[in-house]
């Protein structure tokens, strides 16, 4: 297997983590809901960091499992424009649009993770009555976005080898 195969495996493997990550901050926001919603109504009784980590767990949903969610083929294109076009044409649109995808979630990947260590030297706290340390939140959000764009870089990589940029196993497609 060759380096290039070996790296991009390796990507799938972190982005499936990130994946796992983003299902379990689901259930527990779900679950952190419930709870907030029966107790606000049966007993008067409103948890006072349950807005705070809901709002956190929600964007390590929206962020954590997006570059799985790329490989999956799951993100929304407009597949009219793509699937009118002869396939050579095609894999280079899907080229370009994917450096460009690249080069936008690596730099939203720096800036956060620059974010994230002035946060943490800093140490800022959230504003809430727990006062979360602020690196927690925002170092899983960057990681997000490293993801991301390691997911990014993985599908440019595939695509100059002319190796399937989709694990056409999971969705094959993406929505339409």
């Amino acid at each position: 297997m060759t380096a290039l195969r070996l790296l991009t495996r390796f990507i799938d493997r972190l982005n499936l983590v990130g994946a796992v990550v983003a299902a379990l901050a689901a259930a527990l926001l779900a679950l952190l809901l419930i709870v907030e919603v029966i107790t606000t109504s049966a007993f008067a009784w409103s948890q006072p960091w349950a807005i705070e980590f809901s709002t956190y767990l929600l964007a390590f949903v929206l962020f954590c499992g997006t570059g799985w969610t790329l490989r999956s083929g799951g993100h929304i294109r407009v597949a009219a424009v793509t699937q009118a076009l002869p396939p050579a044409l095609r894999r280079l649109m899907d080229l370009a649009a994917s450096v460009f995808g690249l080069g936008v979630t690596g730099f939203i990947a720096v800036a956060m993770v620059s974010q994230a260590i002035r946060t943490a030297e800093i140490g800022s706290r959230s504003f809430y009555p727990l006062a979360t340390p602020l690196i927690l939140p925002q170092g899983l959000l960057a990681a997000g976005f490293v993801l991301l764009a390691l997911a990014f870089l993985a599908r440019v990589l595939r695509a100059l080898v002319n190796d399937p940029v989709e694990d056409a196993g999971r969705h094959a497609g993406g929505i339409e």
